[in-house]
């Protein structure tokens, strides 16, 4: 950025007339601090090569093997997925409005939804955990409704008729 000029009554420039406005330069860090002793404004100061390499220390600390699943306890797998039936059951609710189509049970509803746990979404459905996983399977759950389930994104897919 070009120094600013001051204004003045002659059209000659002397050397007087330019205000320096340059910041003072940053001290370079010699000491790299560990997760967790970091604040929001010292994080904003980082250089970005350095809040890079924070950012993978931090990826590395919390999960040194990203295959390994985190274990839950029965307790908050039954509430998950009670909360999750819950909102599941209202989001199809809002769905189901009557329609001519109705008569003839054609009517059709769908909701997707998305799984903390692939343990969350076994205890929803009242399902056995397979040994093997699967990649996308389709599941009945009676003549009315069809679940669609990705483990790999723990995705799952509901969708039916309905009718009068």
């Amino acid at each position: 950025m070009p120094p600013k000029r001051r204004s003045s009554s002659s059209e000659e420039a002397s050397e007087d007339d330019f205000v320096e406005t340059a910041p003072a330069p940053k001290k370079a860090r010699t000491q790299r601090l560990q997760p967790g002793e970091h604040t929001l404004s010292s994080l904003l100061a980082l250089p970005h090569d350095e809040l890079a390499a924070y950012a993978l220390l931090l990826q590395q600390k919390k999960s040194p093997n990203s295959s390994a699943v985190e274990s839950w306890s029965e307790e908050k797998i039954a509430e998950r997925a009670d909360k999750t039936r819950d909102v599941c059951r209202a989001e199809i609710k809002k769905q189901m409005k009557w329609q001519p189509s109705c008569k003839q049970g054609t009517t059709k509803w769908s909701y997707n939804g998305l799984v903390p746990h692939e343990d969350v979404f076994y205890k929803l459905f009242r399902l056995e955990k397979p040994k093997k996983p699967w990649k996308v399977k389709k599941i009945d759950r009676g003549a009315d409704v069809k679940v669609h389930w990705d483990q790999e994104e723990k995705t799952f897919k509901l969708n039916g008729t309905y009718s009068l």
